[in-house]
C-alpha cells in the first residue's frame, strides 16, 4: 500500500500539473518504499535527489505558467516554492553528512506540505489558469 495516495480532490484541473503531482507522489512513495525495504543510503539518496529534480523542474513549470498569466499570487506562491525547496536540500546536506536519517516524520513533512500546498496555493492556480484560456 503507498504511503500517499493521490485522490481526486488534489486535481488541480491542468493536466500537466496534476500530472507532476503525480510524479511527485510516486516519488514520495518511492523513497519512503525504498526506507522501509531497508535500502542502503546510496539508494535512498539517488531517490532523494530525483525527488529534489523533479521538484524543482515541476516548480518552474508552474512559475513561468503564473507568469504567463500574470497571476496575481506569483510572489507568494513562489516564496512557498523557494521556501520548500531549502528545506528539502537541507534535509538532503544532512542525509549526504549523515547526521540526519529519513524518518516517518520526513515523510509526513513531505506528504503533508504537499497535500496542503495543492489544495490550497495550487487549487487557487488551476481556477487562474482555467479562467485565463
Amino acid at each position: 500500500m503507498a504511503y500517499f495516495n493521490w485522490t481526486n480532490d488534489l486535481s488541480v484541473g491542468n493536466a500537466q500539473i496534476d500530472s507532476d503531482h503525480k510524479q511527485l507522489v510516486d516519488l514520495v512513495n518511492k523513497l519512503h518504499d525504498a526506507m522501509k525495504a531497508g535500502k542502503g543510503n546510496t539508494v535512498l539518496g539517488d531517490i532523494l535527489a530525483e525527488l529534489i529534480q523533479y521538484t524543482a523542474s515541476h516548480f518552474k513549470r508552474e512559475e513561468m505558467l503564473m507568469q504567463k498569466i500574470s497571476y496575481a499570487e506569483y510572489a507568494e506562491h513562489k516564496a512557498e516554492h523557494t521556501k520548500l525547496v531549502a528545506e528539502v536540500l537541507e534535509l538532503q546536506a544532512r542525509f549526504k553528512s549523515g547526521t540526519s536519517t529519513l524518518s516517518v516524520s520526513v515523510f509526513n513533512f513531505l506528504s503533508d506540505w504537499l497535500r496542503t500546498h495543492i489544495k490550497s496555493r495550487d487549487a487557487k492556480l488551476g481556477l487562474a489558469i482555467a479562467a485565463h484560456r
